[in-house]
């Protein structure tokens, strides 16, 4: 088994609440306080009780840039 290694924490008490065994999640995952108008993936502080919106950036390959595309003609 794997170590875990701790990659988000909560914002309000500092309780960590995520943990990943790969070490870069550490900089494709944050965490926030979530409003009640949030409407995707979230989570409960076993401490303070405080909903937290779990926010994933997306991954990009290293050499690659990533280039939104909004309109396409074919």
């Amino acid at each position: 088994m794997k170590n875990k290694i701790p990659i988000a924490r909560c914002p309000n008490c500092g309780r960590t609440v995520l943990y990943s065994d790969d070490p870069r999640d550490k900089l494709t995952v944050t965490v926030r306080a979530a409003d009640e108008s949030y409407h995707g993936k979230a989570m409960l502080c076993g401490k303070c009780k405080t909903m937290l919106a779990v926010i994933e950036k997306p991954k990009v390959a290293r050499g690659y840039v990533a280039i939104p595309v909004t309109s396409a003609t074919f």
